[in-house]
């Protein structure tokens, strides 16, 4: 299909490697305008255009439209171009890609900055710096990029896409920012380009296959949103939106009880399972989408947020509570939305302003009621394009300058604030991400041991946190028969000091709804809580038949692989070599590439740390102590190694309790050393002999960082150790696994430097790069990605 002339400025702006702020109305194909630039650079310039592409959308409806439709047009890809074009999707909902590991993502924005930060909520804490590397080197598509809470979100992201100055080229997107939020955005982040369309492109795209332009009328209702009012108004389809959904609860049961019976209702929120939710959304595309009969249908849809962007429908009459302008002008988006359609948008007053404003925020209620009246001024006119900027212009205008304002006066402490997240300080973390989506998952079971083998696959729903506050102070008050209330999951024992790839999980009590801010999983109690296909997420009601489960087929993250085998040093390090050269290698080269020009490093000086982060990351279980713990175990289970073999790993199989009880037993005896950080300090001269850039100074610090991490993800401290006599030799022997191309005749006299022990190690934190380090730091996300997926795949491949 041939691009619209504005679609392929954008695909040249892209290609050429600048940014792009896009402004076009809805339906006019944003979506195609970002990704048309990716997929001809993924097919036809894989040298030098991304890899990857994470797009980013501000709610889950919007990103499983996308990933529904180019999942189906990925397969006709494959067949034009001989290469697979590996589509994914990570949401709360649909977290199918945890790690990042397709080529195009569709995620929501809180997946995107909790990676970023380092609290990814798709992943436990002893993997939270796995999906930040993923970032650099990407392609970043934003859309809808007005629904991103201003106060949070908005600022966050600028800040992450100044620091990928350079790094990760990106796209912005919206209908309905403001001309000075347009211009003001560009600014921020030069270079940008702002693209807008010409009225002619509007009427082309509006008329296209020979129709009229569609028309929608604007009016304002004098009361509050009722069931009788919709009721009055309705023909064949009827769509109602309301603000919270508690408000769409409410308006739903008056409907259910007024409406004729042969007018259908139907009910759509956040809070429903993801299979419920795709069968409620497949209705509605059937009977009000594009391809639709819609003047024979008889429905009326009640309706929060979920339906301003992603659902592709079309209604005569549209019922909306008051919003800012951007989300009326969305909202709107789904009345009379294709070529030839008429419709009537009703505006109605609201008593609380929530979500939209809480009481701190006055500007925010002026700025809708100064909405309400500019539409009602106009009540009665069509209202197309021009008119829809013409409101944002004059409403938004103001507010969008103090938005810019304090993002510019705040940036230090934002940025202080982000730092701090970086290096494990999350209290307060939440402050950084988007106030509506900063949700939490939660569970309803009886007896939720039962889900400690993977809580985070447990099914569930993601309530946003400050809905949550709510039902809580309620499901600790309310007067009940069951033996607990709320708990929530505790992480505290997989912490930095345990250096564990297993799942350390337990259930904590709830006393106070401020404290369902500290964990990333709640479970409720079913006599509290419950869930219904028709009506979703239940918190009033008790006693229904949902119960949490974890899922039957999807492979689940905490399950532990059914045995590993005794593995020797030797071994193990040309495995994850193998599997560096095979899984990372591919994702690296385009970011690599660029750190090395932005940062002034030398060609190749990238790739070259993650090769050496790959092979010194176990050089710390060559120490006396973990191999004596090591030989201990195999000896306690009958099958003993000669003590001359430096191991790896033991074997233990995970469902042999005599395995658990004898690795119980030899820790008693002779505790596990941990080994990560201690190899890092082992190996800081050897690695710093590598480079010969004292601009690369940084970049020897990513190296140590990503090894000293590979396990526990901000660890700041190390253990005493000594290293076996033969350690130098072993590590020699492992060079032969590398690329000729490192220079390893450097590398073996570099070897000298190996440090043998360390009884003083109290300025192991010197060696970590930190946050403050821009470079240094991206090159350290980049190398624990790496290094992490790699050791991952060759614990794997040991393992058979």
């Amino acid at each position: 299909m041939q691009l619209y002339p504005y679609q392929q400025r954008v695909k040249d702006i892209i290609l050429a490697g600048e940014n792009v702020v896009l402004q076009a109305p809805t339906g006019a194909g944003k979506t195609r305008a970002a990704l048309a630039p990716f997929i001809e650079g993924f097919f036809d310039r894989p040298d030098t255009t991304p890899r990857k592409c994470l797009y980013v959308t501000p709610m889950r409806v919007l990103a499983n439209q996308f990933y529904a439709e180019y999942r189906e047009l990925a397969a006709r890809y494959q067949r034009l171009h001989g290469r697979q074009l590996d589509v994914r999707i990570q949401t709360g909902e649909q977290p199918e890609d945890r790690r990042f590991e397709g080529d195009l993502i569709f995620c929501t924005v809180d997946q995107f900055l909790s990676s970023y930060l380092m609290m990814p909520y798709s992943l436990p804490y002893r993997l939270a710096n796995v999906n930040a590397g993923a970032l650099a080197g990407a392609y970043l598509v934003f859309d809808e990029f007005h629904l991103f809470d201003p106060d949070a979100a908005l600022p966050t992201i600028l800040h992450v896409l100044r620091q990928l100055h350079g790094l990760a080229p990106f796209m912005l997107m919206t209908a309905t920012f403001s001309s000075t939020m347009l211009q003001s955005l560009a600014t921020l982040l030069q270079p940008a380009q702002v693209v807008t369309l010409s009225a002619a492109e509007i009427a082309a795209i509006n008329t296209r296959g020979g129709q009229p332009a569609r028309q929608r009328v604007w009016q304002v209702a004098d009361q509050p949103l009722q069931a009788a009012a919709v009721l009055a108004h309705h023909q064949h389809a009827s769509l109602v939106i309301c603000n919270t959904v508690r408000r769409a609860r409410e308006v739903y049961a008056e409907l259910k009880q007024q409406a004729p019976p042969e007018t259908e209702v139907l009910l759509l929120h956040s809070q429903f399972l993801p299979h419920d939710r795709r069968q409620i959304e497949a209705k509605l595309r059937s009977r009000l989408g594009v391809s639709a009969q819609r003047q024979h249908a008889n429905l009326i849809v009640v309706a929060t947020q979920v339906v301003e962007v992603g659902v592709d429908i079309s209604v005569e009459v549209l019922h909306t509570e008051l919003a800012p302008p951007a989300s009326l002008i969305q909202r709107a988006g789904r009345c009379a939305r294709y070529p030839g359609d008429t419709g009537t948008v009703i505006v109605y007053p609201v008593e609380t302003y929530v979500p939209y404003a809480f009481k701190p925020d006055e500007t925010l209620k002026h700025e809708m009621d100064a909405t309400l009246a500019w539409v009602k001024e106009r009540q009665g006119a069509v209202f197309d394009f021009d008119h829809e900027q013409e409101l944002v212009n004059a409403v938004s205008a103001a507010r969008d300058q103090n938005i810019i304002a304090g993002i510019q006066a705040n940036r230090h402490n934002r940025r202080a604030s982000i730092q701090g997240c970086l290096e494990g300080q999350r209290a307060g973390a939440s402050r950084l991400l988007v106030r509506d989506v900063d949700s939490r998952l939660v569970l309803i079971h009886p007896d939720p041991d039962q889900l400690l083998a993977s809580p985070y696959d447990a099914v569930g729903l993601n309530i946003p946190l400050y809905s949550l506050r709510s039902m809580g102070k309620d499901w600790l008050q309310r007067p009940t028969d069951a033996p607990w209330r709320v708990r929530r999951l505790d992480e505290s024992d997989a912490g930095d000091q345990a250096e564990s790839n297993r799942p350390l999980y337990r259930w904590v009590d709830v006393h106070d709804s401020k404290e369902l801010a500290q964990s990333a999983i709640i479970v409720v109690h079913p006599a509290l809580a419950g869930y219904s296909a028709h009506e979703g997420f239940s918190p009033e009601t008790g006693n229904l038949p949902f119960i949490s489960t974890l899922p039957p087929t999807r492979p689940l993250i905490d399950r532990p692989r059914s045995s590993l085998y005794v593995e020797t040093y030797a071994e193990h390090i040309q495995r994850v070599l193998d599997a560096f050269q095979e899984l990372a290698i591919p994702e690296l080269r385009f970011a690599a590439s660029a750190l090395e020009c932005a940062a002034g490093w030398s060609p190749g000086s990238v790739l070259r740390a993650a090769w050496l982060a790959c092979l010194f990351h176990d050089v710390g279980k060559l120490s006396q102590g973990w191999q004596q713990w090591a030989h201990a175990y195999q000896q306690a289970i009958g099958q003993p190694v000669a003590q001359t073999v430096a191991l790896a790993h033991t074997t233990f199989d995970f469902q042999n309790p005599t395995h658990r009880q004898a690795e119980q037993q030899v820790s008693r005896s002779t505790p596990r050393p941990r080994h990560a950080a201690e190899g890092a300090l082992a190996v800081a001269q050897v690695v710093a002999g590598a480079f010969n850039r004292s601009s690369e100074k940084e970049l020897v610090q990513a190296i140590l960082t990503a090894i000293a991490r590979h396990h526990a993800p901000f660890v700041q401290d190390c253990q005493a150790f000594s290293l076996v006599p033969e350690a130098g030799n072993l590590i020699q022997n492992t060079l032969q696994f590398l690329p000729a191309a490192l220079n390893l005749n450097a590398l073996r006299m570099n070897l000298n430097a190996l440090r043998m022990n360390s009884h003083h190690h109290q300025q192991f934190a010197d060696l970590l790069i930190k946050p403050t380090h821009r470079y240094g730091w991206i090159a350290y996300t980049l190398l624990a990605r790496a290094l992490r997926r790699a050791d991952q795949r060759g614990t794997e491949m040991g393992a058979g």
